[in-house]
């Protein structure tokens, strides 16, 4: 009997796949790009195949996922040497019906590859929605970013089908109703010629932001970016503080704007936010050398709000990452002093009551209010806790100044 069970384990195993390693995508221009176009691997596919992100019922499974690259149009192939028998109330998955949600899927998938192909042909009169706000060359291509606020049917519909998209590399991404006007959007196109001679060009989908824009007070708003993605053959590249930038100029140039927020941002956003937000403060006076030198200042935290649009909370952490850059790591007082500095920061929700705490959030990531939640702590653990946490936020700290020092420029 246990021998019987365990040759049903073995079977059963070899119809279960990793579905980061069996989805892939492509994004393509043409029916004839389909075989040889690159493969992309999402992040994730836990809203699709649930926590552990595993397919059941197929062996040697492989499903490629190709979109037009302009339109965002889905055509999924599925390949596979043996599906598993429905057998013990196992039924191979739908992969199908996982990947594209019942009621997204008239807009996004198109199943039948002739009727794909006529998507591709098709997009090629595929014009970018909105207003052009910037545009910029990288490594010899050319980008447009443009802002969007139309509510129309269309972008509407194209809308859904990127969010879609995105759900495979944003964390929680969900997708937004865009008849509530407080939305807004920005995407980035890399501008390719059309190879047919004549000078025409194309606008390929390069990635997009999504904002909410929330009341604030005298007639201001505070927008609060949600989502935002570089679809994978553009990363790693820079192209996505450039793209970063470029909108975040364009909300600086908007009266309106109190300051730019950001909705539950996942490490890599960060990463990049910061970065971006160091290499401007950079070039404010009030975050000059000596400056930094003396510590967080009013003055720092006004420059940073009325030129760049950036929150308290943020123009402080870019103040500590700025200040650690220039901290002369073999000099124990010039080390102690930054080092007293931050945790000072994070000592302050120790030793205050529960009322304070709202007061905190300006101050404090969710993440450090998490670990500095301890006002029940001994003072030997407090400083252990204070230690851990200042380690963690300097090697995090490092990782954007490591890419300042090889990337001292945006565009």
């Amino acid at each position: 009997m246990v021998m019987e069970d365990l040759t049903n384990v073995d079977r059963n195993r070899k119809y279960i796949s990793d579905g980061l390693q069996a989805v892939k995508m492509t994004f393509v221009q043409d029916i004839n790009e389909m075989n040889t176009a690159p493969r992309y691997s999402p992040d994730m596919v836990y809203q699709h195949f649930g926590e552990e992100e595993t397919i059941y019922g197929y062996a040697d499974l492989e499903v490629t996922i190709h979109h037009s690259a302009q339109t965002l149009y889905s055509y999924i192939n599925i390949c596979y040497s043996s599906k598993a028998k429905n057998d013990n109330g196992l039924e191979a998955d739908d992969i199908e019906d996982k990947l594209v949600h019942i009621d997204v899927r008239p807009n996004v998938l198109v199943t039948e590859k002739g009727a794909f192909n006529q998507k591709l042909i098709s997009q090629k009169n595929f014009q970018p929605y909105g207003e052009m706000v910037h545009k910029f060359q990288s490594k010899g291509k050319n980008f447009e970013v443009y802002r969007v606020t139309e509510q129309s049917e269309d972008f509407n519909l194209f809308l859904e089908r990127i969010q879609t998209l995105g759900m495979f590399f944003i964390e929680c991404c969900s997708l937004t109703d865009n008849t509530e006007e407080n939305w807004l959007h920005y995407f980035i196109y890399e501008r390719c010629d059309t190879g047919e001679g004549d000078g025409s060009t194309i606008a390929k989908v390069a990635g997009f932001a999504t904002l909410y824009k929330f009341y604030n007070y005298f007639e201001k708003v505070r927008p609060r970016i949600a989502q935002m993605l570089l679809l994978p053959q553009y990363r790693k590249s820079g192209i996505g503080a450039q793209f970063m930038e470029s909108f975040l100029r364009d909300l600086r140039a908007t009266p309106e704007v109190f300051d730019v927020t950001v909705e539950s941002p996942g490490d890599q956003f960060t990463f990049l936010r910061d970065y971006v937000d160091c290499i401007n403060c950079m070039n404010l006076p009030e975050f000059s050398s000596e400056n930094l030198k003396n510590g967080f200042s009013d003055k720092m935290r006004m420059a940073a709000l009325d030129k760049l649009k950036i929150s308290k909370a943020q123009s402080r952490r870019v103040y500590e990452i700025l200040r650690f850059r220039q901290t002369n790591k073999k000099d124990k007082e010039d080390l102690k002093a930054q080092r007293i500095d931050v945790k000072r920061r994070l000592y302050a929700p120790m030793k205050r009551s529960e009322r304070d705490w709202k007061r905190l959030n300006l101050a404090l990531t969710q993440e450090e209010l998490r670990q500095a939640a301890c006002g029940e702590m001994d003072e030997e653990t407090k400083f252990s806790t204070l230690t851990q946490m200042y380690d963690r936020l300097m090697e995090s700290y490092q990782k954007t100044i490591d890419r300042i020092e090889a990337h001292p420029n945006i565009f």
